[in-house]
């Protein structure tokens, strides 16, 4: 994705079969792609696939892999309603998402014993749930270790599945021949180049209302509006975090590569904003 928050792709490729050795080929194929081939990506965000997982751990062992959060709420949500009876099937979703979106891991246990607690008498949604997910993959989806990830935002494939429609529309059916695939793949890449220039044009040019302020003076047009957008959201939590990393958390720093309510404090000399520097943001625009 570009700092504009867009989708770009990088290669597509056709496989005989979804296997281990497979995707092995198609992983190395994008290492080749890297300029600096000591660059390799920080994370790879991708289903329940053990094939591809173990590809991953083959080809790029230095890389964090994620699970797509969406998919795995839905196979859980879809076991819930096999195993628990309606009336405590919603009080089970929630305290399910809890555990997803516990931002420590104290926070972890405590919603996690919660959940135990409420599925005593339902051993094989909660074995399911332990034996499936959070004992083999937890690090893969739940907050209180993915946020320390930088994953700017990316928590689930859709982005990848939305991307994967918009070619499928363009290909239009299975029948075509290569030719056919390659201009249209082409034709894909073109829209996508020029949404992405267009976006960039509006980050140099046009500033939000939101953004005019002497606190953003050096980034207006240095960073993406993106960045601007969760800068902005951030500042409404210095007042309460001040520059206390405990109670910051540091989760914009951490998944976004942007400077977080504890940094942004250090920022203000007696409730004052002072102009926040580009170097500090990660998020340029090119």
């Amino acid at each position: 994705m570009t700092s504009t928050e867009l989708t770009f792709a990088v290669g597509f490729a056709y496989m005989e079969s979804e296997q281990t050795e497979n995707f092995c080929w198609v992983l190395e194929k994008l290492k080749e792609l890297f300029v600096k081939k000591d660059m390799c990506p920080q994370v790879i965000l991708t289903d329940r696939d053990l094939a591809l997982m173990k590809a991953i751990e083959v080809v790029f062992p230095n890389s964090i892999n994620l699970l797509c959060r969406f998919h795995i709420n839905k196979n859980v949500g879809a076991k819930c309603k096999q195993h628990v009876v309606n009336d405590l099937q919603k009080t089970i979703d929630t305290l399910w998402m809890e555990v997803v979106w516990a931002s420590d891991e104290v926070e972890y246990g405590q919603r996690l014993h919660q959940l135990e607690q409420a599925c005593v008498d339902y051993s094989g949604f909660i074995n399911y749930v332990k034996d499936t997910w959070l004992t083999p993959h937890r690090h893969r989806f739940v907050g209180a270790w993915i946020n320390r990830v930088l994953h700017l935002g990316n928590t689930t494939t859709n982005r990848v599945e939305s991307a994967h429609w918009k070619l499928k529309q363009m290909l239009g059916n299975s029948i075509g021949d290569m030719v056919k695939c390659w201009e249209a793949m082409n034709n894909n890449l073109r829209l996508q180049l020029g949404n992405i220039r267009a976006s960039f044009q509006k980050s140099f040019y046009e500033v939000e209302h939101a953004h005019v302020s002497p606190f953003n003076g050096y980034l207006c047009g240095s960073v993406s509006r993106a960045a601007l957008r969760r800068i902005a959201e951030e500042l409404l939590r210095v007042d309460y975090v001040g520059t206390n990393r405990k109670i910051c958390g540091c989760t914009l720093r951490t998944s976004y590569g942007l400077p977080c309510a504890c940094e942004l404090g250090r920022y203000r000399v007696g409730g004052i904003p002072i102009p926040i520097d580009a170097v500090h943001v990660h998020w340029r625009k090119l």
